[in-house]
């Protein structure tokens, strides 16, 4: 008895677009879970789906999402979905390959439910709005629908007649993980970096640096740590949050901590050193007339430091407290417990500066700052790197030129590159520290699958063996160590969903231009310019994973989002 094949879901070609930008796709039957897709009519039964019949052989290959019926003469959708088959010719008879592409899929991290929506065949209609809810449920999703999302996924398949993918319909709740202690500065210490005078100068008078209190003085209070709010999965299941850290105070020779009151007083009469947000120190005040060079040799001290002059090449200046130089830093090294304000410039490849607080500075040429708080630029910075764990400003009519910077928090700049300078590098969300690991991690992967690359080039695509299994298995460590590592701070260096409601918070704002060809990065996605952008900023969409640059612009020609 001949064999027949039986298909139970209809196919049919669609067409969208106007003439010069018309496009031709496949539409199939959307498919319940369980369904059957193909069935063998006739014939005798034979193993793995296939059937024999006086005159074919035909064997049927359940694909992606698909199974065999109890007795393989018929394959089953696994999952709601719109099925694919694909028919060869053989000698010997004929294959038939079934797959079905999901109408929903589920993120590998149970976050996010994404869907894929084709307009109906003939005949049938989309499915609405409490259909697909109903599905959703069916699947075992629990929590976050997005019903508005739902409808108006459906709306636009309905107007337009094309195809709608990858469209978030539920996102669960994520957990809010608590605050870390910390403290609150009760004493006046000039929070601004310094005053804007308009023209990319700057008055560090503003900053208050040196600030005098008394011995007895109250200077902070420390602020609890919070629990947070734990969150629910699409599958509606809880995911604990991470409770904030203590914060453990010392008690040094210049402050008093009342652990019952949390307040910080002076120990002793002198200077204000306040260091990001969890210490605060009293120290007496250094002052350098001029330059620090052969004459004064390495400056060492464990109070606050003031010099009037520059600090020559090579040498180092160590403190204990805030440091203002009048001057430059010229290929040499600072180094404070506290802040830094340069009124000059940091200037040579061997320039560097590194601050427990705020770095603040008009112009860095070739030079590195790394620091615990934020840094602020007046007027330029070139071939440079800056690293913070706080924000970095760039106020006036400042301009980035080749630079590389990372901030723990946001990025504001005015004019980046030019148009024949090599392209910055601006990491927003990012954890300076970590991303010195995450390019350990790239390059092990590159490294890894180039030596899978070249065994196939030495021995061809066919040959199999022991040493390339253990390659593919380094290949396998190397990648999934590269996609589950975390760079934004405050969370888990493998924790990248709690660290997400953060990265988003977080913004690269230009007031000028950004030229085509620079790279930008909000915690864990970066993107390459393909353009240039003009006025606006770029951040990061939670519901897509994208970068998004949002336009500043009035103008009615100008897309107010647009995707990077």
């Amino acid at each position: 008895m001949a064999v027949r094949v039986k298909i139970f879901f209809l196919a049919e070609t669609l067409t969208f677009g106007q003439d010069g930008n018309r496009q031709v796709f496949t539409v199939t039957q959307l498919m319940p879970a369980g369904a059957m897709l193909v069935a063998l009519e006739g014939g005798s039964q034979g193993s793995s789906g296939k059937a024999y019949g006086a005159k074919s052989d035909i064997e049927l290959i359940p694909g992606e999402n698909v199974e065999f019926s109890a007795d393989k003469r018929a394959l089953l959708a696994k999952t709601v979905g719109y099925p694919q088959m694909a028919r060869f010719k053989e000698a010997a008879g004929e294959k038939i390959i079934v797959d079905l592409e999901p109408l929903f899929f589920v993120s590998a991290d149970n976050w996010t439910v994404k869907m894929n929506l084709y307009p109906p065949v003939t005949g049938h209609s989309l499915p609405g709005s409490a259909e697909i809810a109903a599905m959703l449920e069916k699947a075992g999703i629990r929590s976050g629908f997005r019903e508005n999302n739902i409808a108006a996924c459906i709306a636009a398949v309905k107007t337009e007649m094309q195809p709608l993918k990858k469209q978030v319909i539920a996102r669960g709740r994520l957990p809010v993980n608590g605050e870390n202690a910390w403290l609150r500065i009760d004493i006046a210490v000039g929070a601004q970096a310094g005053k804007e005078l308009g023209d990319g100068r700057m008055d560090f008078r503003e900053r208050h640096l040196f600030t005098g209190v008394d011995k007895g003085q109250l200077l902070a209070t420390k602020v609890s740590a919070t629990a947070g709010l734990g969150g629910v999965n699409v599958y509606g299941h809880e995911v604990p949050q991470i409770p904030g850290k203590d914060l453990i105070i010392k008690t040094t020779e210049d402050v008093l901590y009342d652990e019952a009151t949390g307040e910080i007083h002076a120990a002793i009469a002198g200077v204000l050193s306040a260091v990001t947000d969890t210490s605060v120190r009293v120290t007496a005040k250094l002052v350098i007339p001029g330059d620090v060079d052969h004459q004064t040799g390495n400056v060492e001290s464990r109070d606050a430091v003031e010099i009037g002059g520059s600090v020559k090449p090579g040498f180092k200046v160590t403190t204990g407290g805030d440091v203002v130089i009048g001057g430059s830093v010229e290929s040499a090294h600072i180094s404070s417990r506290g802040n830094v304000v340069i009124r000059g410039a940091i200037m040579g490849e061997e320039a560097s500066v590194e601050a427990d607080g705020d770095v603040d500075i008009p112009v860095i040429g070739n030079g590195s700052i790394s620091c615990k708080g934020s840094v602020r630029v007046g007027r330029e910075a070139y071939y440079a790197e800056i690293r913070c764990h706080k924000d970095i400003e760039l106020t006036g009519q400042a301009r980035v030129v080749s630079s590389d910077l990372f901030a723990g928090g946001s990025i504001r700049a005015v004019e980046v590159d030019t148009e024949t300078s090599p392209n910055s590098l601006l990491a927003a969300a990012t954890m300076p520290e970590r991303y010195a690991r995450h390019f350990k991690l790239l390059e092990a992967f590159h490294q890894a699958q180039a030596a899978v690359d070249g065994w196939h080039r030495r021995f061809g695509s066919a040959v199999a063996g022991d040493e390339l299994d253990e390659l593919h298995e380094e290949l396998a460590d190397a990648k999934a160590s590269l996609y589950s590592y975390n760079l934004v701070p405050g969370v888990g260096e493998y924790d990248k969903s709690s660290g997400l409601r953060y990265a988003c918070r977080q913004k690269i704002t230009i007031k000028g231009i950004i030229r085509c060809g620079a790279v930008i990065r909000i915690g864990n996605t970066e993107a390459t310019l393909k353009k240039t952008y003009a006025g606006g900023h770029f951040a990061l969409n939670g519901d897509s994973g994208k970068l998004e640059f949002h336009s500043d612009s009035k103008s009615p020609k100008a897309a107010a989002v647009e995707e990077v």
